[in-house]
């Protein structure tokens, strides 16, 4: 039996704006189903020609079921007020001539990304556009511009904004011989290089340099992007100017991402700009800064996924925004496909349960493997059923993970001497801090709802950016949930069984002195079970 395939037009609607499924040409006379999380929603469908169209829906995420007779299918949409309100991040890498008319982006919008990152498109470093359509990038790629601007048209159809990669700081030997003032030095008086073949230059306001990158950004928007990368290295952090003055970086950089914020609002109302904190650097002075999200690309020491969960968390409490970690998967360079799988699985469970999103899928079916995005690997043909349903379920249960505006009270509520949120199990252990071989489980509380990441590590160890083992299975677990208040409803759904919809649960209750305590107990976890109760 063939797959049943439907398709969204765009990858993220407005309000306002209508959501139209082109259906999979099996279905006839369909019924069509919305839900927000567990509860059906009611809504005006239009049958047109294999398409649905749907209108008037309010700001949120949904979840869409198709079915006729035999046949299912399941997808997920999300209606925001602004572009820039959320950060699906992707990215594309190949612009040569002949790349022009192929379907990443299509692949992309079906995983619901709404902004890519072009990545080394650019002529060079401190010349963006280049003297003719078809060049060679600083690598000795063959790009073409025709393709580059071909490719920004297919995301902005498609509802996904377009970001120029450009590094803040980088420029050719040629731009530092014309203009060494403008370069960053050491302290005794020696250029800084990265990579023996670009040089570090001054970002300061008053450096010519600054002007001329102001530029090259604008130069991109012009042509059509909708937003700016500003990738950094990580290094160097105190670096001294041609006259010998030290420059704070950490000072300066916000005042840059604040110029180049400006510049492309100008031009472009639903722009923006990320800046790259590498390795979470200086994100306490840029977090602040108007960028669309804090944008994080992590490397070691940050090697646990409790790492993981502290990145987004902290930034989050900085900066109130959207949180993106750039978390390649070195794992998909090594031959073992099944283990780079799982640790997929459990990466991206772990970055969305902590509330964050993860830049790692893009181009063709590609997944990143390392910093240099050009060296992408391919997914299984096999495989790609699974991440779409861990994307869907991303954009379908965001009010659980991204958008959930509730306190976190992991350990305050749950683990150790806490007893107000209880997880008990014949077959594994739980914790709190993920823990190698553990039930890992983050808990948040709104005055609406209490919610429950169940993440399962049991037969891994703690560390991330390894091959994993397909998790040990726990078919059973008992929550106990003391809350003194009217518990409406439990619900647990997962990316991992048949189907995305909520499952309700039955509960029990008793009193106690302390208040009262809710009793269920949840289904079986395979990698990633969220769990709610909604409250009165």
């Amino acid at each position: 039996m063939r797959e049943i395939k439907c398709h969204f037009d765009k990858a993220q609607y407005l309000i306002g704006e209508p959501v139209s499924l082109c259906l999979d040409s099996a279905f006839i006379s369909p019924r069509i189903r919305l839900f927000g999380l567990a509860k059906e929603v009611m809504a005006e469908l239009r049958l047109l020609e294999g398409q649905v169209v749907i209108e008037a829906l309010c700001k949120g995420n949904y979840g869409i079921v198709v079915e006729e007779g035999t046949l299912f299918w399941e997808g997920a949409f999300d209606i925001v007020s602004s572009m820039s309100e959320v950060t699906r991040y992707g990215f594309l890498a190949d612009f040569l001539p002949e790349d022009s008319e192929n379907k990443a982006c299509e692949w992309m919008k079906d995983l619901h990304i709404n902004a890519v990152q072009f990545y080394d498109w650019m002529y060079r470093h401190d010349s963006f556009l280049p003297p003719k359509e078809e060049y060679l990038d600083p690598l000795g790629r063959k790009l073409s511009m025709v393709t580059v601007k071909k490719r920004i048209s297919d995301c902005v159809k498609a509802g996904m904004r377009p970001f120029a990669y450009g590094a803040v700081y980088a420029a050719t030997e040629e731009t530092y011989r014309l203009h060494r003032d403008w370069a960053m030095y050491t302290m005794d008086g020696e250029p800084m290089r990265f990579a023996d073949w670009l040089f570090y230059m001054d970002i300061s306001e008053s450096s010519g340099w600054t002007e001329l990158l102001t530029q090259q950004y604008i130069s991109a928007i012009r042509i059509g992007f909708f937003g700016i990368h500003m990738d950094t290295y990580g290094f160097p952090k105190h670096v001294w100017n041609y006259t010998g003055k030290p420059i704070d970086l950490s000072e300066e950089f916000p005042k840059l991402i604040s110029r180049i914020a400006k510049e492309v609002k100008a031009i472009r109302p639903h722009g923006g700009v990320i800046f790259n904190a590498v390795n979470n650097w200086p994100v306490e002075s840029v977090a602040n800064a108007p960028q669309d999200a804090v944008y994080i690309e992590v490397w070691p020491p940050n090697t646990r996924y409790i790492d993981l969960y502290t990145l987004i968390r902290e930034a989050k409490l900085l900066s109130g925004k959207q949180v993106v970690l750039a978390a390649y998967l070195k794992p998909f360079s090594d031959p073992s496909t099944e283990k780079a799988e799982a640790a997929f699985r459990l990466c991206w469970a772990a970055i969305c349960a902590s509330g964050g999103t993860q830049l790692v899928l893009g181009e063709d079916a590609g997944i990143l493997q390392d910093s240099y995005y050009v060296n992408y690997a391919h997914l299984r043909k096999e495989f790609l059923c699974t991440v779409q349903k861990y994307c869907d379920f991303l954009v379908r249960y965001a009010d659980l993970m991204y958008n959930d505006a509730g306190a976190d009270v992991t350990k305050t509520a749950s683990g150790g001497i806490n007893e107000d949120i209880q997880f008990s199990s014949n077959f594994c252990d739980f914790s709190v801090d993920a823990k190698e071989n553990t039930v890992w489980t983050i808990v948040r509380e709104s005055a609406a709802r209490i919610s429950v990441q169940l993440i399962n590590l049991c037969g891994n160890t703690s560390e991330w950016n390894e091959g994993k083992n397909t998790p040990m299975e726990v078919p059973e677990i008992d929550l106990k949930l003391r809350i003194d208040r009217p518990v409406l409803g439990i619900y647990c759904a997962s990316p991992d069984g048949e189907a995305l919809g909520a499952r309700e649960l039955s509960f029990s209750c008793y009193n106690t002195p302390e208040g009262r305590v809710y009793k269920a107990s949840l289904p079986m976890l395979k990698y990633w079970n969220t769990v709610w109760a909604e409250l009165g």
